[in-house]
């Protein structure tokens, strides 16, 4: 299997439907494309969400009692078997207008760990480029898109799942976590996917600073060491050209 969706959601009925239209010519058109939604909805919109999944192709569906974000996100990784993760969550699209020819080819092809693609922003209709190069390490700032990073399975197998004593900052966390590790990372500016700024996620996102800077002292140390390593290299550079 080349790739597994991963969605979570709860208690988002129209959300996880946008999200799951959105798949769906993947799903229908490429056997190498499975979706997994982690619902964690009350009974109503659990309901519902098995009513309207019921038809849908090469979706599997499973339910978890709701326990956070981070946990949704590893429960689905439990049944993932695939060479690479996506995990979009519900209220996320995939670009009507993406080349999945060309999408698919570049995962079949690729030889990285991580490929970073761009995400457009649904409500304001932005397309945020990527950072310049020289400022892509270390992530401190958060800038990279969750719903448009698609990782190697083997990574969580390697690195770990998500830490579930996060509740918000996880995804920040696990970049850092992976890069540290001298992880290969490919950057592709081709936008995959669609942001909703109204949903849950987008909300969380303001009032991450204490995590992240929780995750930013846990880190710190390797931190240091890649920019020392970084900086070691300029040396080297310059010796050289005496």
């Amino acid at each position: 299997m080349l790739l597994n969706i991963i969605t979570i959601t709860r208690d988002d009925f129209e959300g996880l439907k946008k999200t799951v239209e959105s798949t769906k010519f993947l799903r229908k058109n490429y056997d190498c494309v499975i979706q997994i939604i982690v619902d964690s909805s009350n009974e109503i919109i659990r309901k519902k969400n098995e009513e309207y999944l019921n038809g849908q192709k090469k979706v599997i569906y499973v339910w978890q009692n709701p326990s956070g974000r981070s946990a949704a996100f590893n429960y689905g990784l439990r049944y993932a078997n695939s060479e690479w993760v996506w995990f979009l969550n519900g209220g996320d699209e995939v670009r009507s207008d993406l080349n999945y020819d060309c999408f698919l080819n570049i995962l079949f092809q690729n030889n990285s760990d991580t490929i970073i693609f761009q995400l457009e922003h649904i409500q304001s209709k932005l397309i945020p480029k990527h950072p310049e190069l020289w400022s892509l390490w270390p992530p401190l700032l958060s800038w990279i898109p969750h719903p448009a990073t698609i990782t190697r399975k083997y990574l969580y197998d390697k690195f770990g799942n998500f830490d579930e004593s996060l509740k918000i900052a996880m995804d920040f966390e696990l970049w850092v976590r992976f890069f540290s590790k001298k992880v290969v990372v490919d950057f592709i500016s081709i936008p995959i996917a669609r942001f909703n700024q109204t949903g849950d996620s987008y909300k969380l996102i303001r009032i991450t600073k204490k995590e992240v800077r929780k995750v930013i002292m846990k880190y710190l140390f390797q931190i240091i060491k890649r920019n020392l390593e970084s900086f070691i290299i300029i040396i080297k550079a310059l010796v050289k050209t005496r």
